[in-house]
């Protein structure tokens, strides 16, 4: 069993759907047999992370809110993780970032530190949403939520980083093709979104997607798995 760390703020409409996404995330883990907790609202800041990091020493955190190329933004939009000022909380992680820009800064600078592995994206995360505000019956992030859930229930289950990446890419290729099918007048802008996301994707560390390093795998052996966020409505 492994101990995760759901960090998330909802501060708009973005952030909502996130948010909704992280809790998701934690009920998944909970339904395989890990222990989870969550560090939300006015609580999601630089010492409240770095607290939740050395006192419950969390197996994966997962992040959810916005971010940019270098921070990690969470009560107030302010920042609680920065590339090359407090990421070295992360050393000995494995960390994956929902965010904008994040494998282009963040992520290696991670790394850099002593982080296991870290993912993100190297242009800006997209989705789409019909303001709902439920994200898995909400008919465009539906799609999006899947891709989430089931990749992320992959490491929950003990799978690899390059498990991880192989169902990221086949999921977002699935809804891409029903998305093709399909008469909605808004189709050809989910689609752009989730190729967009497909293509940015990247893990850094301890062996590349290419040529992973054996025993690079999920739970219940994993350290830590960060997901930030930076979600861009369309």
């Amino acid at each position: 069993m492994a101990k995760l760390l759901g960090v998330h703020v909802a501060i708009d409409d973005a952030t909502v759907y996130a948010s909704a996404w992280d809790s998701m995330l934690m009920a998944e883990a909970r339904a395989v047999g890990h222990e989870t907790r969550e560090l939300t609202g006015a609580m999601v800041t630089p010492y409240g992370l770095l607290s939740s990091m050395e006192g419950y020493l969390p197996d994966l955190v997962i992040l959810a809110g916005h971010g940019s190329s270098s921070t990690f933004l969470g009560a107030g939009y302010q920042v609680v993780l920065q590339a090359c000022l407090n990421d070295g909380m992360m050393k000995g992680s494995q960390c994956m970032f929902i965010s904008c820009l994040s494998g282009l800064v963040l992520v290696p600078s991670i790394v850099s530190k002593g982080g296991i592995v870290a993912t993100g994206f190297t242009r800006e995360y997209t989705f789409m949403i019909d303001g709902s505000g439920y994200p898995a019956t909400d008919r465009y992030a539906a799609s999006f939520t899947r891709i989430w859930v089931e990749s992320c229930r992959v490491i929950f289950r003990g799978g690899s980083w390059q498990d991880f990446y192989a169902a990221w890419k086949r999921l977002s290729d699935e809804e891409i093709a029903r998305w093709g099918a399909s008469s909605d007048p808004l189709a050809a802008s989910v689609i752009l979104c989730l190729r967009q996301n497909r293509n940015s994707l990247v893990v850094n560390g301890a062996g590349t997607l290419e040529e992973p390093e054996p025993g690079v795998a999920g739970l219940p052996i994993l350290p830590v798995l960060a997901i930030a966020a930076f979600l861009k409505l369309k």
